[in-house]
């Protein structure tokens, strides 16, 4: 399995306040990175900064596009915008992250045409294909965002990026905001659509619960730092540091009768040497 992503040292702070701490992390193609942490962990300032939505104070990211490696951070806005096909992002809110005044034709077609793909009914096609992909009927092209349920507004958003035909896709949170059925059916579609296009996702989380299922490895952040790296099994079945300890006590049982135990987690952030 050849490796897709590799980021070294990433450092960003705001306000001087230092957000994420030398991160360094790979990430193979075909595989789920989850990457997980209480809220103003850093998770989403990471894969902004890895994508270049914001921009690093330092560090590397090098990604393995279809025509070799590039430092990402090295490139100027008009070299990076090839790889922008290839790199595409999940958002969290299903509704936001759509244009209220925008059909579903427009949405899905609107990152072919910034990228200069075919014309306007080659494009018409694509976006029924993909529609297709995400299981949404192709009536659903004339119609508006607000049209749909959250879950079918995920599924939108999840075609517009995957028309591009991307090969690293980050999900930042993106079944956070669904009710837990939608996540299942969501989760089961990202999961069928990554074994037949292969690709590879960067998959931000705080219920620990979805990463078990999801997941291939895991990534975890306490304050900007990684505190503990490893495959799912690892993690889950061994966590080798307090503080991932600490999020695993928070999950619930399934058992409504079974009560929920945390860890102190005052105390154990103290013994770990980290700051409460």
């Amino acid at each position: 399995m050849s490796q897709l992503l590799s980021v070294t040292d990433l450092c960003k702070s705001f306000a001087g306040e230092s957000v994420v701490k030398s991160v360094s992390f790979e990430l193979n193609e075909s595989s789920t990175l989850g990457i997980v942490g209480e809220s103003g962990s850093g998770k989403t300032t990471l894969v902004r900064s890895i994508l270049r939505a914001i921009e690093p104070d330092s560090g590397t990211v090098r990604y393995n596009s279809r025509e070799g490696w590039h430092d990402l951070h090295s490139l100027s806005p008009k070299e990076l915008l090839p790889l922008r096909r290839e790199i595409q992002m999940i958002f969290q809110d299903p509704f936001a992250s759509l244009n209220p005044r925008m059909t579903v034709q427009t949405i899905l077609e609107e990152p072919l045409i910034i990228h200069g793909i075919g014309d306007k009914e080659s494009r018409k096609q694509q976006v029924a294909k993909m529609l297709e992909k995400v299981q949404l009927d192709s009536s659903s092209a004339s119609r508006f965002p607000h049209a749909f349920s959250g879950g079918q507004r995920q599924r939108i958003g999840i075609a517009r990026a995957l028309i591009l035909e991307p090969r690293l896709v980050v999900c930042d949170e993106s079944v956070s905001a669904l009710d837990v059925s939608v996540q299942a059916q969501i989760l089961d579609l990202l999961a069928s659509l990554q074994s037949e296009l292969g690709l590879t996702y960067l998959f931000v989380a705080h219920d620990l619960r979805v990463v078990r299922e999801f997941c291939d490895d895991v990534l975890v952040m306490y304050s900007g730092n990684v505190v503990e790296r490893g495959s799912v099994e690892e993690i889950f079945n061994n966590p080798q540091h307090d503080y991932t300890r600490l999020l695993l006590s928070a999950i619930p049982s399934p058992d409504p009768d079974e009560k929920l135990q945390p860890l102190d987690r005052k105390s154990l952030l103290l013994d770990a040497g980290l700051t409460v």
